[in-house]
């Protein structure tokens, strides 16, 4: 009977796969940990240029046109990821952070600020709908924001502040 033999595995595997699903908290949470932790990491070397601004993207990633140094629209298949650049605003700056929390109605699942040599950066993630989320990340005069999948909550989180980390507005 190798037949219900094999049934019987994929029902086995199909029950420890779906108890092994993250939930949004913990997807949440996870991103929380990578934005943190690509806050404090020395930035990553940059590999993309749109106009005079270089900065890191992650392979698949696409830098739209026209973009312009304090506007870029960066895709990925359907995804869209908004990167401003206010080259008045210096690292230690909480300008994003202050205008992000100036709508008191805005509930944020996610607010957490991080600060480490002078640097200020904060990671907010709010619950648009019922599987998907805004995510902005910060770092001083440079933010990018998203609406993302749940699924891909934790990944973009990683990137997109290893991106805005990369990019240096003290030039």
């Amino acid at each position: 009977m190798p037949r219900k033999r094999l049934i019987g595995l994929v029902l086995a595997a199909a029950v420890i796969l779906a108890g092994c699903m993250a939930t949004p908290e913990e997807r949440v949470a996870e991103g929380l940990t990578n934005a943190r932790e690509a806050f404090e990491q020395e930035p990553m070397k940059t590999n993309e240029k749109a106009d005079d601004r270089e900065l890191y993207l992650p392979g698949g990633y696409t830098i739209e046109e026209p973009s312009d140094e304090n506007n870029i629209i960066i895709t990925k298949g359907s995804d869209s990821f908004v990167l401003f650049i206010n080259p008045n605003e210096a690292s230690d700056s909480k300008f994003f952070y202050e205008l992000q929390k100036a709508n008191p109605d805005q509930e944020w699942l996610i607010d957490e600020t991080f600060e480490k040599n002078g640097r200020f950066g904060f990671t907010t993630v709010r619950q648009i709908a019922e599987d998907r989320y805004e995510i902005v990340t910060s770092v001083g005069g440079v933010k990018m924001t998203t609406i993302s999948e749940e699924s891909n909550i934790a990944e973009n989180m990683d990137w997109m502040m290893k991106t805005v980390r990369s990019i240096d507005t003290e030039e």
